[in-house]
């Protein structure tokens, strides 16, 4: 989905997001809003081989360990030096923080933060389920073998002060029984786990380091919210912007969260993973290439691991770290190891950076050609790639890339879909060569799985097996949310429609219409469309303009979303929601092209204040979303609220849409709730979308008069001195730095809702 916006506030998370939910207050973001710009190896280097997850490495050289605290003093703890996140402040209002000109061709979609009490699905909802499932318990003490030996282990224990009684029983002699304050217990882990990475971890190569640095919270300068934070230096990682100061999320291999036992004492799982999911979505959106992330939650007795990927978030069960050390060590090295794979990085993504800055330099992105051979992208460094920051979910990342052959820019999207969901790449190869949809130049179906690196033996209740998938694009313009003219905006709309029904005549409902999924294009005098669509990870077969699929007010932007649509399981009908079909999207495109005449006053200029008519659009609440639209459907036209400089041509084009829109979405709403047999509904519902060709035609009619009567307006208002008609469009400077709309995304269409459900896939 489009969305050309570099600059992604920290507070858009998915609507309802799981991982989001259940982190509530979340520490402030550390480091630039979005990734910098990848670096990477050098053109021609063979990339790292692809590695598993706790696979055997080189066996650790052991060394008697030298014990010292964080700070590298001696070996009684001393006052410690406290690091600070560094935040940068999280915006109030979407609006009140424009970001910059987009970036072309940016082939994501917006999210949009809500409060996490507002996440809810509607009363008549199934019930919600948890938002972490617990792993097995032989999960955890079987990972990370391949780091260090039993026997390296216990030679490690013996030299660190851990205590064995002549029961066989052992302590930690660091870590108190008691603790008479967090501050002692923190002190002590602190040391500890400084210790196990100094004595036990195997060495990366130059430039790579783990470090356990602590961090203290901005907002609580004296307090107890302090974490340990494993900062690292290598390929993957890059440091702060000079004079930032601070720790930045892109420095952080992982987190170790200290708590005391009985604060712990009597949460739900849901509460303790509430810190370490949010780091972890912090961590994913400033490492775009990190395919899962594990942080450990320790207490003066246990230890937990949590394991966050695209598919959910899992915690073990505790694990004694006095009784099981061996455990214990292995997870802290898992955490901090020096290779990126056990990290969780996709490794076909190579960074290079400067050794005396840390920032990066060069990126290069490993995949495969038309062909299905090797081929290595360098990736843009001007353009920071676009990372979605919830956790779980598609967990879409566009890479911004420059083609080795060709030198041609292109966009590189990784999404991950869950199994029964066609892969993009299906309906682009038959989309291949026709004008006005996103064209693929090559794709990879499957470059990773969670099932590989999530827990094995767990109950997985809807949290589904996802797959990476990678597709290479053409690079476009931006979205139609950055129109220059009425002009450019009409006949965008008319080109996108048009394309809409080419992709009908192929067997293809798009499913998410929205803003930022039609893109503009310079047609440079030909006679191709003004205008693409672009992102088809909802798509669905469909068989003249209807598919077999049932609606899911899951799955779409909910900004645009039909009233159908909303109302997939609304217990007031005696029959079930009308199947999707091409009628759906056609209103999708009506809402878009009101959120945009009724937000700009003209270009690049926004209307400080919602319309009143629209407020309740991207209600998270699906019947409230839909209600508004029908009445906003059914009531008197609007036409006088459209600003005056989109002129008569605007006006008249937007009558005959609301009333287009009006005959058809208000007939199946009807249909809905009539009290008629399922069959004659069906009946009814055949007759109108059997009109397919008419209503295209239709609407190409009004769009097309539409374009004829501004160029009209337009010649009147540059022969008339004092024109009565706005004058042809011009770009303002403010342009350049109006915000995206909020197009708030469907919670489960990422399948990521806090407060859970039974998860329903994209």
């Amino acid at each position: 989905m489009a969305l050309n916006i570099p600059q992604e506030p920290p507070y858009r998370y998915q609507t309802r997001s799981r991982t989001r939910a259940a982190a509530g207050t979340v520490a402030p973001v550390v480091g630039p809003l979005n990734p910098a710009p990848p670096a990477a190896r050098k053109p021609g280097a063979k990339p790292a081989p692809a590695k598993t997850p706790g696979s055997a490495k080189p066996r650790a050289r052991m060394v008697k360990p030298r014990v010292r605290n964080a700070s590298g003093a001696s070996r009684k703890p001393t006052k410690q030096t406290i690091n600070q996140l560094q935040p940068v402040p999280v915006p109030e209002a979407w609006a009140n923080h424009p970001p910059k000109r987009p970036t072309p061709g940016l082939i994501a979609s917006p999210s949009a933060s809500s409060d996490s009490n507002s996440r809810r699905r509607d009363d008549f909802r199934k019930p919600l389920e948890k938002t972490v499932l617990v792993a097995n318990a032989t999960w955890a003490p079987s990972l990370y073998h391949g780091l260090l030996q039993d026997s390296d282990i216990d030679c490690f224990l013996t030299a660190s002060g851990y205590k064995r009684s002549r029961r066989a029983h052992g302590r930690w002699a660091k870590i108190p029984k008691s603790p008479r304050s967090f501050n002692d217990l923190f002190n002590a882990v602190m040391v500890v786990a400084s210790d196990i990475i100094e004595g036990c971890s195997i060495a990366g190569g130059a430039g790579v380091t783990r470090t356990a640095t602590s961090v203290r919270f901005p907002e609580d300068p004296e307090g107890d919210a302090l974490e340990i934070f494993i900062r690292a230096t290598g390929p993957s990682f890059e440091a702060p912007p000079e004079g930032l100061g601070g720790i930045g999320y892109a420095e952080v291999a992982s987190v170790i969260h200290v708590r005391l036992e009985d604060e712990l004492s009597g949460k739900q799982d849901e509460e303790l993973i509430a810190g370490p999911v949010s780091h972890c979505e912090q961590i994913f959106g400033h490492q775009p290439n990190r395919n899962f992330v594990r942080s450990l939650i320790v207490t003066e007795s246990h230890v937990r691991l949590v394991h966050v990927d695209r598919s959910g978030t899992y915690i073990t069960p505790p694990i004694n770290i006095h009784e099981d050390p061996h455990t214990f060590i292995r997870l802290i090295l898992g955490i901090t190891s020096a290779y990126e794979d056990i990290l969780g990085f996709d490794t076909s993504v190579q960074w290079s950076a400067d050794p005396k800055t840390r920032r990066r330099t060069s990126g290069t992105l490993s995949t495969v050609d038309g062909d299905g051979n090797p081929i290595v992208f360098d990736l843009g460094m001007d353009d920071a790639p676009f990372c979605r920051p919830e956790a779980v979910g598609r967990g879409t990342v566009c890479w911004y890339a420059t083609h080795p052959v060709t030198g041609k820019r292109v966009l590189i999207k990784d999404t991950w879909r869950t199994d029964d969901t066609v892969p993009e790449s299906v309906f682009l190869e038959r989309f291949r060569g026709l004008d006005g949809v996103a064209q693929m130049l090559s794709h990879e179906v499957s470059c990773a799985e969670t099932n590989t690196f999530s827990p094995e033996h767990c109950e997985r209740r809807g949290f589904p097996n996802r797959t990476k998938s990678r597709v290479v694009l053409e690079l476009y313009g931006p979205s139609v949310w950055f129109f220059e003219s009425r002009y450019q905006l009409v006949s965008a709309f008319r080109d996108a429609i048009a394309a809409h029904r080419d992709l009908l005549k192929r067997r293809v409902l798009h499913r998410d219409i929205s803003a930022h999924n039609i893109l503009l294009k310079e047609t440079s005098g030909t006679h191709s469309r003004s205008s693409v669509l672009i992102d088809f990870d909802l798509a669905v077969w469909a068989e003249r303009g209807v598919s077999s699929t049932k609606p899911d007010g899951n799955k779409g932007t909910r900004m645009y979303q039909s009233i159908s649509a909303l109302r997939d399981s609304d217990p007031e009908s005696e029959h079930p929601p009308p199947p999707l079909d091409y009628l759906d999207d056609l209103e999708s495109f009506f809402y878009v092209f009101c959120h945009l005449i009724f937000k700009f006053s003209q270009p690049g200029k926004l209307l400080e204040k919602t319309r009143i008519f629209m407020r309740d659009w991207e209600s998270l609440k699906d019947r409230m979303s839909s209600t508004i639209k029908e009445n906003f459907l059914r009531g008197p036209c609007r036409a006088i609220s459209v600003p005056s400089f989109y002129g008569e041509a605007c006006k008249t084009l937007y009558r005959a849409f609301c009333d287009f829109i009006k005959e058809v979405a208000v007939v199946k709403s009807d249909l809905q709730y009539a009290d008629i047999s399922l069959e004659e509904r069906d009946r009814q519902l055949k007759e109108l979308t059997d009109k397919v060709d008419v209503h295209y035609a239709r609407l190409d009619e009004m769009f097309r008069v539409a374009l004829l009567q501004i160029e009209e307006e337009d010649l009147r208002a540059k022969s008339d001195p004092t024109p009565t008609v706005p004058a042809p469009s011009s770009v303002d400077p403010s342009h350049e730095t109006q915000p995206a709309p909020r197009g708030l995304k469907r919670a489960s269409e990422e399948n990521s809702a806090p407060h859970k459900r039974p998860r329903r896939d994209l």
